[in-house]
């Protein structure tokens, strides 16, 4: 019989991190689930602290593959999945012993696609506490309109915290951009545009550990890129799917100019290796003006205009005052 819950942990050196992750999943008041952890090809000791988990934790499923990064991971959880529902954990965060019972009541209450709560940080340097530090609309439920839900995706983009329906993923499509990080940016928002019905559960349920050594958000020339690549995959993948708009469009180009933006902390060498990149969204987001209405069409028009008036050098002077 399968379980109601597939809990999926991508897991790529974090033995140190495993047994209060792997504890915390045992000691849920909810029971009916399966785990299924994929060492992403581990240089660590992480299968050995799994086969030992494993051993006394008879809902726990163990896989191996060789490093393909976590995008390709999350897939290939998705997968081997078997429940109702799938909720995200990553392998050095942990979660309240009601997490998924609490997610799981809601979402069968309110028949959703999507149920999410909130999160702690906890900063595994100074091993304290701190509060989430989140943009506002994190911590609203979403209504109808497509612009509204784009926009709660983009700054709610961590896919754990959250029950996510199994057959509307799979209904979808829903898939992570392999081989880049920041993957949970084109998925989230993807997942929040499509769904029906988006739960709302006001609890700080899930602990996400920050500040960990060799971390992927630990790079910023990686979250950058990352975020950038995600961005342009977004934009294909709502087209595609027939619900790219002007409002959207207006609120896409923003989230680009912050992207693009985020690169004038990097030297001249770093900004050249991604030119490609870089070039490819201005150019995007350039083309997606005659969409824009309003306010929006104004504001990124005058972009366009200043950063072609003074050259393209100043896109990262201009991208700052316009983000």
């Amino acid at each position: 019989m399968s379980p109601k819950v597939s809990v999926l942990i991508p897991v790529y050196n974090a033995e140190k991190y495993l047994e209060q992750c792997l504890s915390s999943l045992s000691a849920q008041t909810f029971t009916d689930f399966e785990i299924i952890c994929l060492d992403d090809g581990s240089r660590d000791s992480s299968a050995k602290v799994l086969r030992a988990v494993g051993r006394l934790e008879h809902r726990l499923r163990f896989i191996e593959q060789a490093n393909a990064g976590v995008a390709a991971a999350r897939n290939r959880l998705l997968a081997e999945a078997r429940g109702k529902y799938v909720a995200f954990v990553d392998a050095d965060d942990w979660a309240e012993p009601e997490y998924l019972q609490v997610l799981f009541d809601a979402a069968e209450k309110e028949n959703a696609d999507i149920t999410k709560c909130f999160f702690k940080e906890f900063d595994d340097k100074t091993r304290t506490f701190q509060a989430a530090c989140c943009a506002s609309r994190f911590y609203k439920n979403p209504g109808d309109s497509p612009a509204e839900k784009f926009l709660c995706g983009y700054y709610d983009s961590v896919v754990w915290g959250k029950l996510w329906r199994l057959d509307f993923l799979r209904a979808h499509g829903l898939a992570f951009l392999n081989g880049q990080v920041a993957e949970d940016l084109a998925f989230v928002t993807q997942g929040f545009c499509l769904a029906r019905k988006i739960a709302l559960v006001k609890r700080e349920l899930y602990i996400y550990r920050k500040g960990v050594a060799g971390a992927i958000t630990s790079s910023p020339e990686n979250m950058a890129v990352g975020i950038l690549r995600n961005l342009l995959y977004l934009r294909e993948s709502l087209l595609a799917r027939g619900i790219w708009n002007a409002a959207l469009a207006g609120e896409w180009i923003l989230m680009v100019v912050w992207g693009i933006c985020r690169f004038r902390k990097f030297s001249p060498a770093v900004r050249n290796k991604h030119g490609a990149l870089l070039q490819n969204a201005w150019t995007a987001a350039r083309e997606n003006l005659p969409l824009c209405r309003g306010v929006f069409y104004w504001r990124w028009k005058l972009l366009f205009f200043a950063v072609q008036l003074c050259g393209r050098r100043s896109v990262f002077f201009w991208t700052r005052i316009f983000r």
